[in-house]
């Protein structure tokens, strides 16, 4: 008697429709502009194929998340920024520059691996500053000569929850506070040491770009092991929403959505990275150049959840000059 009772219940379900795939788009070439000496910072939307913000890479120098509860401090690794913990709250005290150990943010995006980490307790009663003073490598100016060393205190307002940097030269001269104001909809609000937080935030919502081409520093390995920091020119993946991974295997003409689905997509900020160039000529002269290898394919789901393929080409304009990107993708 059970089948009648079946046949009804089934017969409530609409069948399943069939989802038919759409074809593949064209492939598409674009050049990045990031200038001779890779001044420039830029966002770049896949779906739209459109840059949607840039912006000059030394206009800041940290940043404060906009996430609810979190107050991580991100450091513009572009500028070659490092921090010191110096494990004290005495900001009157004078410090020097030698005898602390130095760190930068991990490329990849790994949170433990964050610089400055932690800088604030959670309790039942909000957020308390832990008020360590940070000394600053400030990295590299726009001369590529050390931009010097100043000393950092992250505040948090207990009563609003508000954070501010107190700034100051070692020796405390030149001391300054500066407030960060959260914006919503965005993943970062960032800030110079200079001047404060920047009126125009050049850092996009999380939702409106993939890849991110920029200078950042990163570690090399030396032929005997050792890490060391390098500045490098690359692309960064927006590792909240943006998925990606390189094959070097297949053609890129060969790459269908259905190869694609198949593969293993990384989360690492750094997952495409700068190596899809390599150096020719000799370094010790000066005298070299960059080529690009079209052999390293980068397979990408982006923000909209849509898989593309995409490959370098260049990494100079028709007249020439490096820092300008070049690469073909397609949405598979």
């Amino acid at each position: 008697m059970l089948f009648p009772l079946i046949g009804l219940l089934t017969s409530c379900f609409k069948e399943d429709e069939r989802v038919i795939p759409l074809p593949p788009g064209d492939v598409s070439e674009v050049v990045i502009e990031m200038l001779p000496d890779y001044s420039l910072q830029s966002y770049f939307n896949l779906s739209e194929g459109a840059v949607v913000s840039s912006n000059i890479k030394d206009d800041w120098d940290i940043a404060l998340s906009c996430v609810v509860d979190d107050f991580t401090l991100v450091l513009n690794t572009a500028r070659f920024i490092r921090i010191a913990h110096t494990g004290s709250d005495l900001f009157e005290v004078a410090y020097s520059s030698d005898g602390f150990e130095y760190s930068f943010d991990s490329s990849d995006g790994n949170p433990l691996e964050n610089a400055i980490g932690r800088w604030w307790n959670s309790t039942p009663d909000g957020p308390v500053s832990l008020n360590e003073v940070l000394l600053v490598d400030r990295g590299l100016n726009e001369e590529g000569l050390p931009a010097g060393y100043i000393k950092i205190q992250p505040i948090i307002d207990p009563a609003s929850g508000e954070v501010s940097i107190r700034i100051a030269e070692l020796d405390g001269n030149e001391e300054r506070t500066f407030e960060f104001t959260r914006q919503e909809g965005l993943e970062l609000v960032v800030m110079s040491f200079d001047t404060g937080q920047l009126t125009t935030q050049p850092i996009p919502a999380a939702a409106d770009w993939d890849l991110l081409f920029t200078q950042y520093t990163t570690m090399l390995f030396t032929d005997t092991g050792e890490e060391y920091p390098y500045l490098v020119t690359g692309v960064l993946i927006n590792d909240t929403l943006v998925t990606a991974v390189m094959d070097s295997v297949m053609p890129f003409d060969q790459i269908d959505r259905e190869a694609a689905e198949k593969m293993v997509l990384s989360t690492r900020r750094d997952v495409i990275g700068y190596e899809w160039k390599r150096l020719k000529g000799d370094v010790t002269s000066g005298d070299v150049t960059y080529e690009a290898i079209p052999e390293m394919v980068y397979i990408i789901k982006n923000i909209d959840g849509f898989y593309f393929k995409l490959r370098f080409t260049d990494f100079y304009n028709e007249q020439g000059q490096k820092g300008y990107p070049t690469f073909e993708y397609q949405k598979l």
